[in-house]
């Protein structure tokens, strides 16, 4: 998802089918073969203490997001995908549907030290699209600007993570925004029926990287507000079952973040609202086929991770890199001016 998007679970780890997780398995069967048929069943119906992974603890969180967003083989590709809406959020007025947004990731993990901690290698991209006919969207009227715009859809590669049983902070890509002292990396996981659910916030706030006395209509000011937060569902079953190097999941990402810049609403107040639903595949025949043929037909590149890693760059310092600050717009009742009278947004 990016959904930020994008930005992801920080470190993970695990030491695989050796080390202490060998150890702790071999004491476990050693333990279920003296014990009465009735406790081993007991002890062995999943749960969110084992019989795997323990979720109390940073190093089986570490591995379950790793299997979620990720697998165990580092050869084999993780797609993650959402689909959902961007909506306006503007003081003195209802919330607006503006536009649809799809996308997709295409991840590899990769084992990177004894501590357990695992390399991502990830991009992704997204799309907006007009809700009412489904088309991707290259050119977009500005309800609220009455403007036609040019729409820069999402491109990120590559997307850094790094997942580790312990975490110490957030960052915007390579981009430290907040230092705490490192805890266990435990995630408040619940368990309802058959099903596990997890949920993972990132606020952050940093200086942007579009200087607003620059980019007048693009930046939103001097410091960026953005949120994301991210649902995981799976089946408890798989997520503890040691012989399963990736498991399936489906759940949803909300993402509050400024206006983008290509909408030209320069420091209007408001902000734009997204929600999207989220899943997962291990083929790309199992990603909602509308989303595969736009990524096969637009950038066919981000249908396979990175190869190794690379510099992550966030979508306003791409922006930045790759635009010029739009001309002032031409003041009302100039020539060649837009209409004086604005749209009613609400409408």
């Amino acid at each position: 998802m990016a959904h930020d998007r994008r930005r992801f679970l920080r470190d993970t780890g695990l030491l695989g089918t050796s080390g202490a997780l060998g150890v702790l398995a071999a004491g476990s069967r050693q333990a279920a073969a003296a014990a009465p048929a009735t406790v081993q069943r007991a002890a062995a119906a999943p749960s969110l203490q084992g019989p795997y992974l323990d979720l109390r603890s940073g190093a089986g969180n570490a591995l379950a997001m790793t299997r979620l967003v990720g697998s165990l083989d580092p050869a084999a590709v993780k797609y993650g995908w959402y689909s959902g809406r961007l909506m306006s959020v503007v003081p003195g007025s209802a919330a607006r549907d503006l536009i649809g947004v799809i996308g997709l990731g295409a991840a590899r993990t990769l084992p990177q030290d004894a501590q357990g901690r695992w390399q991502v290698l990830r991009r992704e991209c997204g799309f907006f699209f007009d809700l009412a006919s489904g088309e991707v969207l290259d050119r977009w009227r500005n309800p609220f600007t009455d403007e036609d715009v040019e729409v820069v859809h999402i491109a990120n590669d590559p997307v850094n993570q790094t997942i580790s049983p312990v975490r110490a902070g957030e960052q915007l890509y390579e981009q430290a925004v907040t230092q705490k002292a490192p805890e266990p990396f435990v995630l408040p996981w619940q368990q309802a029926g058959r099903r596990a659910f997890v949920e993972f916030h990132s606020h952050l706030w940093a200086k942007n990287p579009l200087d607003p006395a620059v980019w007048v209509r693009e930046s939103a000011g001097p410091m960026v507000q953005i949120s994301d937060m991210m649902t995981y569902g799976c089946e408890l079953a798989e997520l503890q079952d040691a012989s399963l190097p990736s498991v399936e999941y489906s759940g949803n990402w909300v993402h509050v973040r400024p206006w983008q810049p290509w909408m030209l609403m320069g420091s209007a107040p408001g902000h734009l609202l997204y929600h999207c639903f989220t899943g997962s595949a291990t083929r790309l025949e199992d990603v909602p086929p509308q989303i595969a043929r736009i990524v096969e037909r637009r950038l066919p590149a981000f249908l396979q991770p990175p190869e190794k890693p690379g510099r992550s760059e966030g979508s306003l310092t791409r922006y930045m890199r790759t635009r010029k600050p739009a001309p002032p717009r031409v003041p009302p009742g100039a020539p060649g001016a837009a209409p004086a009278a604005m749209p009613d947004p609400t409408r």
